[in-house]
């Protein structure tokens, strides 16, 4: 996501004013052109929600839009509108300022918590205070834990339809940001606990910085991850490591690696393979169509169609990638979808025929997005693994992504960043859950104590899974 992110934001060339107040009438031309944008540009506007439906919302936040407003009031008044799609590549941007905290960097909340449920647990304090750790937090400022995620989670982004994990991992990562931005800053936080001896203190704790937010997390974050690794367990069980869909010049080959990797497999006779995705938040797609012509037993579809709107001059400003104009002459008016008789991405796939055939586990949780969850949504469609963790963000039977327009409003300054591109999955059997992210067929939960003691819950349980069945 952090990526998608950095590419999204280099886009930007607008000055923002925080301080700037908004009156109606300009609220109204912005809101009218968020509208007509996505209208002219996401390929799946209408997945998730219906055109009244969201007219009738459009309806109701105009009407709140009767009195002057800062940016950020009208920032936070937007949500709704763009939660509504459903689809966490439309992203609602602020130029040059850190997604998460986009406008405020001092006094932010100090804790860092872990969220699962409707709760919330200390895990430590940015400064590296002394704090109750794996007390259960029961109210920030009075307000309780359960109305604040109820509240929040309706403004995450993270998530295609009705996935969840990913709105859990981006408040267990980025809280403090989240939480400036909706309910604003303190000097002090009071806060309620709930011990481990089941009682109720209070305790105050003063706002950090945004460095030192950072700082904690670049203390206790592992080192930086090298994009792919292959290992062997007890000589029995392969471990492919995928932690991003792409790399650098100066890293290692992707497509050599599989070879050398499925070579090793088949040298060794290892009928067990784990592709851990965990973390993973997407990348190239050729690269995922790839991995999976090492483990398909026939020919394939990897996609369905690739879904995209005719490219018309919109009325409002924006940016669109120049690759994207030349493909104008390549989309199909009629069936709105790309036409590319060429095009590898639409063709039949065939199987290596040096592939992998034993057993395979996927490993996923609610950071695996976008290409990934599209690799992930292939094997689980055509039964080729055993998927063990957490939800995906990305959606089972829709990704929307790939190039992006970058709308800038012309009176608040914020940038709308809608993907150009539906990437509709083929072949989804009807019983599994279209508007969801991938499921599991293992879910594996981890608990606060998990995350405090790094104990990697998910490894273990699929480790444990594969020396049971080898029995």
């Amino acid at each position: 996501m952090k990526y998608i992110y950095a590419i999204l934001l280099s886009a930007l060339t607008v000055t923002f004013s925080k301080a700037q107040m908004l009156t109606p009438e300009q609220l109204t031309v912005d809101i009218t052109i968020v509208k007509s944008a996505l209208e002219a540009r996401h390929p799946e506007m209408y997945r998730n929600i219906s055109p009244e439906k969201f007219n009738t919302l459009l309806s109701s936040i105009k009407d709140s839009l009767n009195h002057p407003m800062s940016v950020q009031d009208f920032y936070i008044a937007m949500y709704p509108l763009i939660g509504s799609l459903k689809c966490g590549h439309t992203k609602w941007l602020l130029k040059d300022k850190d997604y998460y905290y986009p406008f405020h960097t001092a006094d932010l909340f100090p804790l860092k918590l872990y969220f699962v449920k409707d709760r919330a647990y200390v895990i430590s304090h940015y400064s590296d205070m002394e704090v109750p750790v794996l007390s259960e937090v029961i109210s920030i400022n009075g307000v309780s834990t359960k109305k604040l995620i109820s509240d929040l989670f309706g403004k995450l982004a993270f998530a295609d339809g009705y996935s969840v994990e990913g709105k859990y991992y981006e408040l267990n990562h980025f809280f403090s940001g989240i939480y400036s931005t909706n309910y604003g800053t303190s000097s002090q936080y009071t806060i309620e606990y709930l011990n481990k001896a089941q009682k109720t203190e209070i305790r105050s704790y003063s706002g950090v910085s945004l460095n030192v937010i950072k700082a904690f997390d670049e203390k206790h974050s592992r080192p930086e991850l090298i994009p792919y690794s292959f290992s062997l367990i007890d000589n029995q069980i392969g471990w492919m490591d995928i932690n991003r869909f792409f790399s650098y010049s100066s890293e290692p080959d992707f497509n050599k690696f599989l070879k050398k990797s499925f070579a090793e497999l088949r040298l060794k006779n290892i009928r067990t393979l784990v592709i851990d995705l965990r973390g993973n938040e997407g990348g190239n797609e050729d690269w995922g169509i790839e991995l999976y012509k090492y483990l398909a037993k026939s020919p394939f579809n990897y996609y369905e169609n690739i879904s995209v709107k005719k490219l018309v001059k919109g009325d409002f400003q924006e940016k669109l990638p120049f690759l994207f104009r030349l493909l104008r002459p390549f989309i199909d008016q009629e069936k709105k979808s790309f036409a590319f008789l060429t095009h590898k991405w639409l063709k039949i796939q065939k199987p290596k025929k040096d592939g992998f055939e034993g057993q395979v586990y996927l490993l996923i949780d609610g950071q695996s997005y976008s290409v990934t969850t599209e690799f992930a949504s292939r094997a689980k469609s055509d039964g080729r693994a055993i998927i063990v963790g957490q939800e995906s963000a990305g959606g089972y039977a829709l990704n929307t992504s790939g190039f992006f327009s970058i709308v800038t409003l012309p009176n608040s300054k914020i940038e709308l960043g809608i993907p150009l591109l539906g990437f509709n999955m083929g072949n989804n059997p009807s019983k599994n859950h279209m508007n969801r992210g991938v499921i599991p067929d293992y879910e594996v939960e981890i608990f606060p104590e998990d995350v405090v003691n790094s104990h990697d819950v998910t490894k273990e349980f699929v480790i444990k899974q594969i020396k049971s069945n080898s029995k």
